[in-house]
């Protein structure tokens, strides 16, 4: 699976660039185990490159919010739109792993 990962002193972005089904759900499982065993435990799974989730991408995604929640850490979802935003809305996924919102940072003075 092609995978950019970013991480940032507060959380990892982890953005696949392509669908996320049966084929290559494993890979992402790989990455996401990776980060977890290392102690970075805020995961953001942008999906603003992900066309198609089937319903083995799905339980990945269920899985590794499962698995950060029990490393004492969160999975939250950026840039879900079109048929993505309707799959995890029907299946009221959205309302439970929640969408990525950043803190905003206080002005300096």
């Amino acid at each position: 699976m092609e995978l950019i990962e970013q991480v940032l002193p507060d959380r990892v972005v982890l953005q696949p660039r392509e669908r996320v089904t049966l084929e290559n759900e494993a890979d992402l499982k790989e990455v996401i185990g990776r980060h977890l065993r290392a102690g970075r435990v805020r995961l953001v799974l942008d999906l603003a490159l992900v066309p198609y989730i089937d319903s083995c991408g799905l339980g990945t995604i269920v899985q590794a919010h499962l698995n950060s929640l029990r490393a004492g850490g969160w999975l939250k979802l950026q840039n879900v739109t079109g048929r993505n935003f309707q799959l995890l809305s029907v299946t009221r996924l959205l309302d439970v792993i929640g969408i990525y919102a950043p803190q905003p940072r206080a002005a300096s003075a």
